[in-house]
Protein backbone atom coordinates (compact mmCIF):
# COMPACT_ATOMS: atom_id res chain seq x y z
CA UNK A 1 0.00 0.00 0.00
CA UNK A 2 3.02 2.38 0.67
CA UNK A 3 4.38 1.33 -2.67
CA UNK A 4 0.54 2.44 -4.29
CA UNK A 5 0.98 6.13 -2.01
CA UNK A 6 4.55 6.77 -3.31
CA UNK A 7 3.39 6.31 -6.75
CA UNK A 8 0.13 8.85 -6.31
CA UNK A 9 2.17 11.77 -4.38
CA UNK A 10 5.37 11.25 -6.94
CA UNK A 11 2.49 11.38 -9.93
CA UNK A 12 0.98 14.56 -8.18
CA UNK A 13 4.10 15.94 -7.70
CA UNK A 14 4.96 15.77 -11.08
CA UNK A 15 1.47 17.37 -12.42
CA UNK A 16 1.92 19.92 -10.21
CA UNK A 17 5.72 20.56 -11.86
CA UNK A 18 4.25 20.53 -15.55
CA UNK A 19 1.32 22.70 -14.24
CA UNK A 20 3.71 25.30 -13.10
CA UNK A 21 5.62 24.99 -15.64
CA UNK A 22 3.23 25.34 -18.06
CA UNK A 23 1.93 27.94 -16.51
CA UNK A 24 5.30 30.34 -16.62
CA UNK A 25 5.30 29.48 -20.43
CA UNK A 26 1.68 30.60 -20.59
CA UNK A 27 3.32 33.69 -18.74
CA UNK A 28 6.26 34.08 -20.90
CA UNK A 29 4.14 33.99 -23.68
CA UNK A 30 1.47 36.40 -22.52
CA UNK A 31 4.37 38.76 -21.66
CA UNK A 32 6.11 38.19 -25.25
CA UNK A 33 2.68 39.17 -26.48
CA UNK A 34 2.06 42.30 -24.54
CA UNK A 35 5.68 43.23 -25.63
CA UNK A 36 5.17 43.01 -29.26
CA UNK A 37 1.94 44.67 -28.76
CA UNK A 38 3.16 47.84 -27.65
CA UNK A 39 6.11 47.76 -30.36
CA UNK A 40 3.59 47.62 -32.81
CA UNK A 41 1.79 50.42 -31.51
CA UNK A 42 4.41 52.76 -31.16
CA UNK A 43 5.19 51.53 -34.81
CA UNK A 44 1.97 52.71 -35.78
CA UNK A 45 1.86 55.53 -34.14
CA UNK A 46 5.33 56.91 -35.43
CA UNK A 47 4.00 55.53 -38.71
CA UNK A 48 0.45 58.07 -38.64
CA UNK A 49 2.56 60.93 -36.94
CA UNK A 50 5.07 60.64 -40.28
CA UNK A 51 2.19 60.27 -42.48
CA UNK A 52 0.64 63.27 -40.64
CA UNK A 53 3.01 65.31 -41.36
CA UNK A 54 3.74 64.78 -44.80
CA UNK A 55 0.19 65.75 -45.17
CA UNK A 56 0.38 68.65 -43.53
CA UNK A 57 3.57 69.68 -45.58
CA UNK A 58 1.77 68.56 -48.99
CA UNK A 59 -1.42 70.41 -47.63
CA UNK A 60 0.46 73.51 -46.50
CA UNK A 61 2.30 73.15 -50.22
CA UNK A 62 -0.21 73.59 -52.34
CA UNK A 63 -1.99 76.33 -50.53
CA UNK A 64 1.40 78.07 -51.35
CA UNK A 65 1.29 77.25 -54.81
CA UNK A 66 -2.68 78.16 -54.60
CA UNK A 67 -1.80 81.48 -53.24
CA UNK A 68 0.70 82.10 -55.50
CA UNK A 69 -1.50 81.17 -58.44
CA UNK A 70 -4.33 83.71 -57.10
CA UNK A 71 -1.42 86.54 -56.48
CA UNK A 72 -0.38 85.84 -59.88
CA UNK A 73 -4.24 86.01 -61.60
CA UNK A 74 -4.75 89.24 -59.40
CA UNK A 75 -1.48 91.39 -60.96
CA UNK A 76 -2.33 89.68 -64.31
CA UNK A 77 -5.72 91.33 -64.09
CA UNK A 78 -4.31 94.45 -62.68
CA UNK A 79 -2.54 94.60 -65.79
CA UNK A 80 -5.53 94.61 -67.95
CA UNK A 81 -7.32 97.10 -65.23
CA UNK A 82 -4.91 99.48 -65.59
CA UNK A 83 -4.61 98.92 -69.44
CA UNK A 84 -8.31 99.39 -69.90
CA UNK A 85 -8.38 102.46 -67.19
CA UNK A 86 -5.57 103.99 -69.52
CA UNK A 87 -7.40 103.74 -72.77
CA UNK A 88 -10.38 104.81 -70.84
CA UNK A 89 -8.28 107.63 -69.72
CA UNK A 90 -7.06 108.43 -72.98
CA UNK A 91 -10.46 108.72 -74.50
CA UNK A 92 -11.39 111.07 -72.18
CA UNK A 93 -8.10 113.57 -72.84
CA UNK A 94 -9.03 113.25 -76.10
CA UNK A 95 -12.37 114.71 -75.89
CA UNK A 96 -11.49 117.26 -73.31
CA UNK A 97 -8.51 118.36 -76.22
CA UNK A 98 -11.61 118.24 -78.88
CA UNK A 99 -13.75 120.41 -77.12
CA UNK A 100 -10.59 122.78 -76.41
CA UNK A 101 -9.70 123.28 -79.46
CA UNK A 102 -13.37 123.16 -80.92
CA UNK A 103 -14.12 119.90 -82.80
CA UNK A 104 -17.29 118.99 -83.03
CA UNK A 105 -18.23 116.32 -81.11
CA UNK A 106 -20.96 114.05 -82.26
Amino acid sequence: MKEVVKRIMDTEREVREKIEAAREEAQKIVRGAEKRSREITDEARQKAMKEGQELVERLRREAEEERDRQVEKVKGGSSELMKRKEREMQVAVERVTELIVGKDLE
